[in-house]
């Protein structure tokens, strides 16, 4: 009886050891890392052909056309009034969690994935199978006004600056291109609606002595940013911030967030919101950002994982929003679009699962 008790603590002792063997394996397997079965290619968008274009226009207008009911983030989770579409979506989102995306360490993550989230969506909901576009402005920073991104080709063009002057009610609708009025789905519902808008200039007038907006375009900008940054992701971060504001406020209206005339300027600012997603023009802005952080990255060994907390201006450091123990870890949240995301996964473009490179044909 002894020895047959023995045998069946044997026996259970083996069973254990065989199942958490088996968990291990199992969970061993489950983290080796996955690859990416291609590489997706992002060009420049001079060098795509006219289809090409016409299929990411067509894309971005077909998710512009797919309305649906969403609900807020409020506590009690109401409906947003009206119709919004799966490209109003990626506004409000962006709008939601604004404290995530911008003056803080996560600027340059949470946007590489935000982009790659948007770049998804047009794929698997819209069929889209062309390259993704970026818009690599310091090529035309000498005349950014002629820059082949403001095409008015009702099929495949972005379009121009708006009409701002034609009557005291003008708001700076686009007018021009494929995504003006008349060429029909795409009216913007965030934060109310309106057709797509903008501005192009060089001055403002938002700034006391401003200077213009094409100061820091540049191609000697650009190379000295690079360059003059080894390994301190914090500077050249906030290299690449004063790329993004300017272009924000060079487009003008939906792009820089200019409150629409129908809604008064009180209830606008009162809502803290961030819709520059509402332009076209915010995809092919960010993924030429993110192009030079991956040209950063690949510029000096001790850029690639290179990750900096430091704030991107004096102020933040006294800014509730901002994280003084940034870390490549933290979960960046971006709304219904993604689970949360960290820094460190997205270091790697090339990698799963972002599976993408950019490429520099002329």
């Amino acid at each position: 009886m002894m020895a047959m008790g023995r045998s069946i603590l044997f026996l259970c002792v083996l069973a254990v050891l065989l199942s958490a063997h088996l968990s291990y394996a199992r969970e061993s397997n489950e983290a080796q890392p996955q690859k990416c079965s291609k590489l997706l290619t992002r060009k420049e968008w001079r060098t795509l052909t006219h289809s090409e274009k016409a299929e990411w226009v067509g894309a971005v207008k077909c998710l512009a056309s797919i309305r649906h009911e969403r609900l807020s983030l409020t506590k009690d989770q109401t409906v947003l009034a009206g119709k919004r579409s799966l490209y109003d979506d990626f506004s409000y989102s962006h709008a939601s969690v604004e404290h995530s995306a911008h003056r803080n360490a996560y600027f340059l993550p949470w946007h590489r994935w935000f982009t790659y989230l948007f770049d998804t969506s047009l794929r698997h909901t819209c069929g889209y199978s062309g390259p993704t576009p970026y818009w690599d402005w310091s090529r035309d920073h000498a005349d950014l006004f002629d820059s082949p991104v403001f095409e008015d080709s009702p099929e495949y063009g972005l379009g121009g600056t708006g009409d701002c002057d034609s009557s005291p009610e003008a708001d700076c609708t686009v007018t021009t291109g494929a995504f003006a009025p008349f060429t029909g789905n795409f009216e913007l519902a965030w934060p109310i609606p309106h057709p797509l808008r903008r501005n192009l200039t060089l001055i403002t007038g938002w700034y006391p002595h401003e200077l213009p907006q094409n100061r820091t375009l540049g191609p000697e900008f650009v190379r000295n940013s690079t360059e003059q940054t080894t390994g301190d992701f914090f500077r050249f971060q906030y290299a690449m911030t004063r790329m993004h504001n300017h272009v924000h406020d060079f487009v003008g209206g939906d792009l820089a967030g200019d409150c629409p005339k129908v809604l008064p300027e009180e209830d606008c600012q009162g809502m803290a919101i961030s819709f520059t997603p509402n332009d076209p023009l915010f995809w092919l802005h960010h993924a030429q950002l993110d192009r030079l952080w991956s040209e950063w990255q690949h510029h000096h060994p001790s850029n690639f994982a290179a990750f900096s907390g430091m704030p991107l201006n004096p102020h933040n450091m006294t800014d509730p929003r901002y994280d003084l123990d940034a870390h490549a870890d933290h979960q960046m949240p971006f709304d219904v679009q993604s689970v949360p995301v960290a820094p460190r996964r997205v270091f790697d473009t090339e990698g799963w699962p972002l599976c993408y490179r950019y490429t520099d044909e002329e």
